[in-house]
């Protein structure tokens, strides 16, 4: 039984009763996803007020061009750009992403802070093409969970990634300069995988008004 609702600016959080674990409903249709404690200080500073982007912040982002979501849907409820930040604080941040989102930033497994805290943002060294980036979001699965994309290295080695990609950090590889690749994918003749660990900051913004997600 869930008890004590909290109407968001979107959303609405509630408490079990027995447990007291908290969750959050949203969207349409609507989902109910357990959130962890930790992560409800955020949610609440986030209610407090629209976490706007101001026009030259949206203006750089646009440059850049958002990473689409996938053919299966998978990131449609984001709207993300890859991007370098650097905070109020000083604190440069080089895997930023800045997240664009209706919802709350209820998500344990992405490490989430308001754009409220960006004073500046420029084009990450590790931010792969945009073209490479819409292609790895147009790939289709060959196996569940599976979707490949080869790109080529500066170096001339061929790289393997799976499903959506924003970033590569490979060593002294610039990502700005890695290319499709015009090779197939073959099971036989597999290229190196790549298995991005990178820790990538999300900074939490509203959508732009004229933008739907």
């Amino acid at each position: 039984m869930f008890v004590e609702p909290m109407a968001l600016r979107y959303g609405t959080l509630y408490r079990c009763k027995y447990c007291g674990q908290s969750w959050y409903l949203h969207g349409s249709p609507a989902f109910m996803s357990a959130v962890p404690a930790n992560r409800l200080p955020l949610i609440k500073r986030w209610n407090e007020n629209p976490i706007l982007l101001s026009a030259h912040h949206r203006s750089q982002l646009e440059a850049i061009g958002a990473t689409p979501p996938d053919l299966y849907g998978n990131g449609s409820e984001f709207h993300e750009t890859p991007c370098s930040v650097t905070t109020l604080d000083g604190e440069r941040i080089e895997t930023a992403m800045v997240s664009e989102q209706l919802h709350a930033p209820f998500e344990e497994e992405r490490s989430c802070r308001l754009a409220t805290e960006i004073a500046e943002l420029v084009p990450s060294p590790y931010a792969l093409p945009l073209e490479v980036r819409v292609d790895c979001s147009k790939a289709e699965e060959v196996r569940m969970g599976f979707s490949p994309t080869l790109v080529l290295l500066p170096n001339g080695e061929v790289l393997e990634l799976n499903g959506r990609n924003s970033f590569l950090v490979q060593g002294d590889c610039r990502a700005a300069d890695v290319k499709l690749s015009p090779l197939w994918f073959k099971y036989r003749d597999r290229a190196i995988g790549y298995h991005g660990r990178e820790k990538i900051v999300y900074f939490v913004a509203d959508p732009a008004t004229s933008r739907s997600l």
